[in-house]
């Protein structure tokens, strides 16, 4: 909403632009840490361009690397998760999917504190299966978060409920991270929802009503398996 971040933030064109980021990071992490949490995430929504022609994708990825670095050495404890996004509301990202994210972490200075969150929408927006997403995330150890949701093809993102366009994309989901052991050490699954563009206001939290998300996956997956 800040017109400092209108054109990214970390890789705009301006200096102040960029420095108001890096301002915004700091305040980000000491705010985690009043929380007794290790780990922010960046929602690289904008970190690219609208017109190809406006910068570097050179120089936009360093300075993308050296805002992570400058992160990591203001807090020595911080861990930074990137959730990549491949457009909108930007049109190239630089950094879109979980294999640029993995490329990223390699390049700073502490890659054992740098990794993903993979959110459903996100990857099926990069025409991507988000299932693979997470299992090439999780074999390089590099799946910090996850966010669960569903979206309807390579549109604009919809953070739609999760099951309710692709069940069986569903269900390889949870079967990966379910087969590999997540959660075992702490991590936790978002379901990543929010109204549909057309909802009214006063209807715009009934999505939130039910709150019993365990019974409802079980539900699911009975569905699936023909027991339900």
């Amino acid at each position: 909403m800040d017109p400092h971040t209108q054109d990214g933030g970390f890789m705009s064109t301006s200096k102040e632009d960029r420095e108001y980021a890096m301002w915004r990071a700091y305040r980000s992490i000491d705010i985690a840490n009043e929380l007794g949490c290790d780990m922010i995430v960046l929602w690289l929504a904008r970190e690219g361009t609208l017109c190809a022609e406006s910068k570097s994708p050179v120089w936009a990825t360093k300075m993308l690397i050296e805002a992570i670095n400058k992160m990591l050495e203001y807090d020595p404890k911080i861990r930074v998760c990137i959730e990549p996004k491949p457009n909108e509301p930007i049109d190239r990202s630089i950094c879109g999917t979980m294999g640029h994210v993995m490329a990223i972490s390699a390049a700073t200075i502490d890659p054992s504190r740098v990794g993903g969150n993979l959110e459903s929408a996100h990857a099926i927006l990069a025409g991507l299966d988000p299932a693979h997403e997470i299992g090439f995330a999780m074999a390089m150890g590099k799946l910090m978060t996850v966010h669960l949701n569903d979206q309807n093809s390579i549109r604009y993102d919809q953070d739609k409920s999760f099951g309710v366009e692709n069940l069986r994309a569903a269900f390889n989901q949870v079967k990966v991270l379910k087969e590999n052991g997540y959660g075992e050490h702490g991590e936790y699954v978002g379901l990543d929802v929010k109204a549909m563009r057309t909802t009214k206001d006063e209807d715009s939290y009934k999505h939130l009503e039910n709150r019993d998300f365990e019974a409802l996956e079980m539900y699911v997956m009975e569905l699936l398996m023909g027991i339900a």
